[in-house]
């Protein structure tokens, strides 16, 4: 197959979005599929492939760390229409995912997205008031760009209800997002992790891995926390990721008098992140706005037992008591779970291994047989409409 993929998040930006179309990209060419790539311009970054298509981009005060896509290049529109693609997979309803739509419309070419966010939970970040005009846009804007595809992908059930309670009507398919399962660390390795963040080999490694922003529900995490680490003095939280509320959460943290005992250890690459997921002892997860959570399916594949929300789509990926806990948005609820972690090694160990075994259903492989699988399905329909009489 020959397919374009149309992403505003691509490298060398670093998030779920990048990382998910990478991985789609790579397994997709060893396959023998030839994948293009449609994304902004990034200052001062070239690429290696040739079959990747930079548009000409800006940056904008609402979003400083991602360059905002131009939708004007007339000379790679005529690059699209010479590429004889099979299908068009959009990652965004917006404008790359516009311009992805509006292209393979007009050179007949099968379109499907990927709803990769719950993009209502992020009116915070526009300065329109009040937030449910933009709410209110968001969910028009989606049911009438879904509406206008051959086939739209969710990582979880409950965003394909979602996104049906909007007035999609188009056919909806959950695909799992793969994973890279995180590799196991010598104990050398492990200590000599622990010691760059200040944590003794005794002390209990609490982790979260994510973006810092107030979506993700840290401040609940942070008091969740302090209940923990009030009674339990040895135990250490380590926060991974940089964002837009970096700052205000670690001034919480200090605010709260943890500060000392809660590390910020800011953007980290993949190879940096995986001795810490297998130097910590459980992994948190306080979000209430996710799709699937990818972090929390690296940190089940490192053998962490996981303290998660009970939102979104992360309850198809914790299995409750076996590994890990699910809890309402509750600090108190959250730190019970995470003290039992605490004070029942045995308990924790088993979970653990069941958390390693689980994370198999997060595999690159069973992600690229379920996308392989629905893009033929969506061309071969794509086709047959185009074979009736009109």
């Amino acid at each position: 197959m020959r397919i374009g993929i149309f992403s505003e998040s691509y490298e060398p930006i670093i998030n779920g979005v990048s990382v998910s179309v990478s991985t789609l990209r790579d397994e997709l060419s060893k396959r023998g599929h030839d994948v293009f790539i449609f994304a902004p311009a990034f200052n001062g970054f070239k690429d290696e492939s040739e079959n990747v298509f930079r548009l000409p981009s800006t940056h904008t005060p609402l979003m400083r760390d991602y360059p905002f896509p131009i939708p004007f290049a007339p000379d790679i529109r005529r690059n699209f229409a010479s590429l004889d693609l099979d299908i068009v997979h959009t990652q965004t309803p917006f404008l790359l995912g516009v311009l992805g739509a509006k292209w393979a419309r007009a050179n007949n070419v099968a379109l499907v997205s990927t709803n990769h966010t719950l993009y209502t939970e992020y009116v915070h970040y526009v300065p329109i008031r009040p937030k449910a005009i933009t709410r209110n846009f968001l969910v028009g804007l989606m049911k009438w760009y879904y509406n206008g595809c051959d086939g739209v992908v969710v990582p979880s059930t409950p965003i394909g209800k979602m996104l049906h309670s909007y007035g999609v009507k188009t056919d909806i398919e959950v695909i799992k997002t793969g994973v890279v399962s995180v590799p196991d660390s010598n104990a050398g390795v492990k200590a000599a992790t622990r010691a760059r963040y200040g944590i003794n080999d005794d002390d209990f490694l609490l982790l979260y891995v994510g973006r810092i922003a107030r979506e993700k529900n840290l401040t609940m995490l942070l008091d969740a926390f302090k209940l923990v680490a009030d009674k339990h003095p040895s135990v250490r939280l380590l926060l991974v990721g940089g964002g837009p509320a970096l700052e205000e959460t670690r001034r919480y943290a200090s605010d709260i008098d943890i500060a000392d005992r809660a590390t910020f250890a800011g953007m980290l690459s993949r190879h940096d992140i995986e001795p810490i997921y297998s130097s910590a002892d459980a992994f948190a997860f306080p979000s209430t706005t996710e799709t699937q959570g990818i972090a929390i399916c690296e940190a089940l594949s490192a053998g962490l037992p996981v303290v998660a929300a009970n939102a979104g789509g992360i309850p198809e990926n914790v299995q409750h008591g076996v590994d890990g806990f699910l809890t309402e948005d509750d600090p108190r609820e959250f730190a019970d779970r995470i003290e039992f972690l605490v004070t029942h090694e045995p308990e924790r160990q088993k979970m653990g291994e069941q958390a390693r075994s689980n994370a198999a259903r997060f595999s690159i492989e069973r992600m690229v047989d379920d996308f392989e699988r629905f893009y033929s399905s969506i061309i071969e329909k794509k086709k047959g409409k185009a074979a009736l009489p009109q």
